[in-house]
């Protein structure tokens, strides 16, 4: 058989046309005011993220209310959200993942009835580096219009790759863009600290260079603060902070109490306060918050007093401080100093500010514009 080489074609080549397709002058770029975020100003549509910290700061916790608030589309920490579907990879968690939705419910249940139908669980150890896990993920997700997909945690979902290796690492993200691009969802990492804090997320650059968002997760004492710490297309620096609610689920076999947690926003300024107090002076501040629950009043003299805020007789937060043990086994006189000593430390660190008989916890900013 003879072939006509007249009558061939040169064969297309597809990348090139799709290339050719994509290159426009500046004059036709196209700007849309409509924003495609999932919780406004955190975290985008077709986007990747990656929420770190160190062991037992609560990232998990953090994540799955984040999570919860995207299925229910309710606002999180103040902040606008659009409603969609959730899978959630509780790859470390495993089935242990029970309580912490279980909690959700018992503490949040507006919540917990909104977003209930929308939030997927995969109580699943994966491996993202090889190629079976995504697109078994794929096939056999029951549903398709993912809007968000959460992997907790990046250690649990790497199989037998090495974080710190760059092919490893770099087919671990390619795997993440195939299920970015296939559900076109948001893709949300949850991942550690490395030994050195101040470097970030461990692992090779390369995770850090393809994430869209950076949150990293601190804490100090009983209070956590997530900041984002890279934003490649919204402002970063923005900080929730909250707390872990203990949520009592009931008892087991043995009549013992079973316990989860809830993500609770705080003050932002009990952040800073965790990091400044310690020892007997955070003793002595836990004693002003249950004075001020119990006994505290907005005073009518805002000459003197703040408009915003209670204030409480100092001598009713020494007492609460005495049942804390802040004078046990002291003389009257020792145990004295020893409150005049943390209360004039908390006076100088800007934490609390006292006028006559009373005191208060400060807040600069709005001190200020109460005067």
């Amino acid at each position: 058989m003879r072939i006509d080489m007249s009558k061939a074609v040169s064969a297309e080549i597809p990348r090139s046309k799709k290339l050719a397709s994509c290159i426009v002058a500046a004059s036709q770029v196209e700007f849309s005011l409509i924003q495609n975020y999932l919780i406004k100003r955190w975290i985008d549509n077709d986007a990747i993220s990656m929420v770190y910290g160190d062991s037992n700061c609560g990232k998990s916790f953090f994540a799955l209310d984040m999570a919860f608030h995207v299925a229910a589309g309710v606002r999180w920490q103040e902040q606008r959200v659009k409603q969609g579907k959730v899978l959630y990879v509780a790859a470390e968690g495993g089935r242990g993942f029970s309580k912490r939705v279980k909690a959700l419910e018992k503490a949040k249940p507006e919540l917990y009835e909104a977003g209930k139908d929308h939030l997927f669980l995969l109580p699943l150890q994966v491996d993202l580096h090889a190629a079976e896990d995504p697109k078994a993920i794929i096939d056999g997700s029951p549903i398709q219009d993912v809007d968000l997909l959460v992997i907790d945690t990046l250690a649990m979902s790497m199989g037998a790759g090495n974080e710190n290796d760059a092919a490893a690492m770099g087919q671990f993200i390619s795997n993440l863009n195939l299920l970015k691009a296939h559900f076109k969802c948001h893709v949300m990492i949850i991942h550690h600290t490395g030994k050195d804090n101040a470097k970030g997320a461990r692992g090779h650059s390369s995770l850090r260079a393809a994430v869209d968002t950076e949150i990293e997760l601190t804490k100090a004492g009983d209070v956590r603060m997530a900041q984002t710490k890279k934003q490649r297309d919204m402002e970063g620096g923005l900080k929730a902070v909250f707390i872990l609610k203990i949520v009592d689920l009931g008892m087991d076999a043995d009549l013992e109490a079973i316990t989860s947690c809830v993500v609770e926003p705080t003050d932002p300024l009990d952040f800073k306060r965790s990091v400044q107090v310690r020892g007997v002076n955070q003793v002595v501040l836990q004693a002003l918050d249950d004075a001020l629950k119990q006994h505290g009043r907005i005073i009518r003299d805002f000459e003197n007093y703040p408009a915003n805020r209670k204030c409480v007789e100092i001598a009713l937060w020494r007492e609460e401080a005495i049942k804390r043990g802040i004078e046990q086994n002291k003389t009257e006189n020792t145990a004295k100093r020893g409150f005049s000593r943390s209360r004039q430390d908390l006076q100088q660190m800007d934490i609390t500010r006292e006028f006559e008989a009373f005191v208060w916890k400060a807040d600069p900013d709005a001190d200020k514009l109460d005067k």
